[in-house]
């Protein structure tokens, strides 16, 4: 416990940066060191505290640097000439002996276009995968009965997430285009009241321009995404989201999904309904053409979110002058929001955009209601200031705060301004009106 408690005051003493509110410590930062990934590890050899972090752009190799000292103990770069690796690298925790794997080995992909184990002591492979129509690996994580993987695939083709048994059988495979980085699920607490888990085991991240995070079982259903697909409700999109990690143990799925965007340079955090809950981030556009726009809150392109052994957020961004940072978040300020409340719905005889919208912390909503199918369709805004609803145990009351009919081809736009707190929840309702082909889209800004 002592040993804890000055480690975490080294760690205090740290220098607070403040861009518009958003407060961060740089817990590394080297010049030419082009960090993607990070990884906050107790190391299994000697017991101290380890980033264990991967540069596939310009050292090629895999840096364990000491948290408490300060000081990188060791380099080792990954095999190969070809692919821009390793975008991941994970210290083995304990051994893994049917592959020989020993607590403190690293597993990551090499440049040659196999996962790899390295043997830390001799920095030499030990053990390695190859897959047949596997174009550029990206991660790897031991699970039980073998690895779970993900191919990035290449040109926008290919690509998986698969978990193979320690000879490299296919156990289960997803197709996944640009399939990135993979988090595992703390699950439940001993006592399976409090979790982490939506259903599945696994996080993984998809990183196209608008991009989802899976969540996934071991036996590789996916239980869980963000953002959904047309003619759903409740969606955030994320702009080239490379990785993301579930934090909390709340019961009853009350946890979030931290998400590191590579385009729009931010992160945010989104609740079990794809709705953002907090975040720093910018909007993002192809128009005149793509580009990666920084944010406003000091973040240019972030690569990696991970939880700290400090129970605070971590994360990877190319904000330095040559090289990436890996900080630490010390402060999130109020920032606006934008999420998809519905997309392309068909509403018919009528229809709730559920759950309702939870807006007594919310200073205004903007909302955006567009109509892109042929009939006309009917929304109502409804507000209460009720702090809890409970419909089997008592009667909720509604007020309407706004109503109107959206021609086919039009949108409206309604600003609801809560900075008195006036209201606890929103609630839509959409109905068409008359006979056509609905398809209605609802776009919210929140702060």
């Amino acid at each position: 416990m002592f040993v804890r408690i000055v480690r975490t005051c080294v760690a205090m003493k740290r220098t607070v940066f403040d861009f518009r509110g958003f407060k961060f410590r740089i817990l590394f930062y080297k010049h030419g060191y082009a960090v993607h990934y990070t990884e906050h590890v107790v190391d299994p050899r000697d017991g101290r505290e380890k980033l264990v972090m991967a540069d596939p752009h310009n050292r090629f190799s895999v840096i364990v640097y000491d948290v408490v000292k300060g000081v990188v103990e060791e380099e080792i770069p990954v095999p190969g000439k070809t692919l821009p690796n390793p975008h991941t690298a994970h210290l083995l925790l304990e051994d893994v002996p049917v592959v020989n794997g020993k607590a403190g080995d690293i597993l990551c992909a090499d440049r040659d276009g196999r996962w790899v184990l390295i043997d830390r002591d001799e920095k030499k492979v030990k053990w390695s995968l190859s897959l047949s129509d596997a174009e550029w690996p990206h991660d790897i994580i031991p699970v039980e009965g073998g690895f779970v993987v993900t191919d990035y695939g290449a040109g926008g083709s290919g690509g998986f997430v698969r978990k193979v048994s320690f000879s490299g059988a296919t156990l289960w495979s997803l197709p996944m285009s640009n399939a990135a980085k993979i988090s595992k699920i703390f699950s439940f607490t001993a006592s399976g009241i409090h979790g982490s888990s939506f259903g599945g085991d696994y996080i993984v991240v998809q990183n196209s321009v608008v991009g989802r995070v899976y969540e996934v079982s071991d036996d590789g259903r996916i239980v869980w995404r963000c953002p959904r697909g047309y003619g759903e409700t409740n969606s955030t999109w994320l702009f080239k989201p490379h990785s993301a990690f579930r934090l909390g143990l709340a019961e009853l799925g009350g946890n979030l999904t931290v998400v590191g965007l590579e385009a729009g340079g931010g992160i945010i955090a989104v609740d079990r309904n794809c709705r953002p809950v907090w975040g720093v981030t910018s909007a993002y556009s192809h128009i005149p053409a793509p580009y990666y726009k920084p944010s406003a809150y000091g973040l240019f392109e972030t690569t990696h979110v991970f939880p700290t052994l400090w129970g605070t957020i971590g994360a990877v961004d190319f904000m330095g002058y040559a090289g990436s940072a890996v900080i630490e978040i010390v402060e999130v300020p109020k920032a606006p929001l934008a999420w998809i409340l519905a997309l392309g719905v068909d509403p018919g005889n009528g229809m709730w955009l559920d759950p309702p919208l939870e807006i007594l912390d919310r200073e205004s909503i903007a909302i955006d209601i567009v109509n892109h199918g042929e009939a006309k369709v009917k929304w109502s805004l409804y507000v209460t200031r009720q702090p809890a609803l409970v419909e089997l145990e008592q009667n909720i009351a509604w007020q309407l705060y706004s109503s109107s009919i959206v021609e086919p081809g039009s949108m409206q736009s309604i600003e609801l301004n809560n900075k008195r707190r006036l209201f606890t929840y929103a609630r839509m309702y959409l109905e068409k009106v008359g006979n056509g082909r609905g398809a209605l889209s609802v776009f919210v800004v929140w702060l």
